[in-house]
């Protein structure tokens, strides 16, 4: 009996020992079973891959951006052509009613306008020019060749040949004084002073002592004015072209295809007109055609 309990248990344990190995085979292929199915899917969460090492860089090199695939490499502008200074002046204002005044200010576009001193309508003109945005400037009277015959008076208190310095100079300053808004000085007339050294010396001390700024008109090919204001630091410029001296629309328009011609070619131009109903008229005609092919600008802007 004792040998027959001892098989019996003997035999138990055997069978107890192959269904614990049996199980713990069937535990260990269901949990690599799931391992490989979770390879073969996608994981709901998952580690980021860790970077490849870089590799060092030479010394005095730094790594260059890679620009993206679909960016477009930025073009740059082309550089536009300036277009040509074109700088008006309009001399003779203050004799003239203010109502032709205000239709010549009207024009949309810089220009200047040079008034003369002891007229009717002289301060009323510059005031409508400067409230209009045009540049007011003094029209200097100086003694013409011929003077005082007819048509060649300058007017009052003009700056005469035979005028001793101190008085020249009073009388550039009064006339500046009368001007309100003044930026600048143009002479009216003065064929007679312009190409005299000393006296434009004079008168050019007087406006460069008021920080104003001088266009030569030339109405004398001989003048030296501009030269002295060079030479004196005086900012300054020359006139090219008279606009008006035949009053007749195709000789104007003909004189205004000149001065076209010179700022395309110099890049700058000066051209004077006077206040005359005819003028105006040829202005209002002139100046709308010819937006595009200039900038138009103030003398003052001329200068140099």
């Amino acid at each position: 009996m004792a040998g027959s309990k001892k098989k019996r248990t003997s035999t138990l344990a055997l069978v107890g020992w192959a269904v614990l190995m049996l199980a713990l085979g069937l535990g260990a292929g269901l949990v690599l079973g799931q391992q490989g199915c979770g390879k073969r899917g996608t994981p709901e969460k998952h580690e980021a891959p860790k970077p490849e090492p870089r590799k060092p860089e030479k010394k005095g090199t730094e790594p260059k951006a890679k620009p993206p695939a679909e960016a477009a490499k930025p073009q740059s502008p082309e550089p536009e052509h300036p277009l040509p200074r074109f700088a008006l002046v309009i001399d003779d204002l203050g004799y003239m009613q203010p109502e032709l005044v205000t239709r010549l200010c009207s024009l949309p576009v810089a220009f200047s306008v040079a008034v003369l001193p002891y007229q009717e309508h002289t301060r009323e003109s510059a005031e409508i020019a400067h409230r209009l945005g045009k540049e007011v400037m003094l029209h200097l009277p100086m003694e013409p060749i011929g003077y005082p015959a007819p048509g060649r008076d300058p007017g009052p208190n003009a700056i005469l040949f035979n005028l001793p310095e101190p008085e020249v100079r009073r009388r550039v300053r009064m006339a500046l004084d009368e001007i309100p808004f003044r930026a600048g000085v143009n002479n009216h007339m003065g064929s007679r002073i312009t190409p005299d050294r000393t006296r434009m010396g004079w008168v050019l001390q007087e406006i460069k002592a008021r920080k104003y700024f001088f266009v030569d008109s030339r109405t004398e090919k001989d003048s030296v004015a501009y030269d002295v204001a060079e030479e004196l630091h005086v900012p300054s410029v020359q006139r090219r072209v008279f606009l008006d001296d035949d009053k007749a629309f195709p000789e104007m328009e003909k004189q205004w295809e000149r001065a076209l011609k010179l700022a395309e070619k110099e890049g700058s131009v000066l051209i004077i007109g006077h206040i005359y109903p005819e003028t105006v008229e040829a202005l209002e005609k002139l100046v709308p055609r010819t937006k595009g092919q200039v900038r138009f600008v103030t003398a003052g802007q001329l200068v140099k």
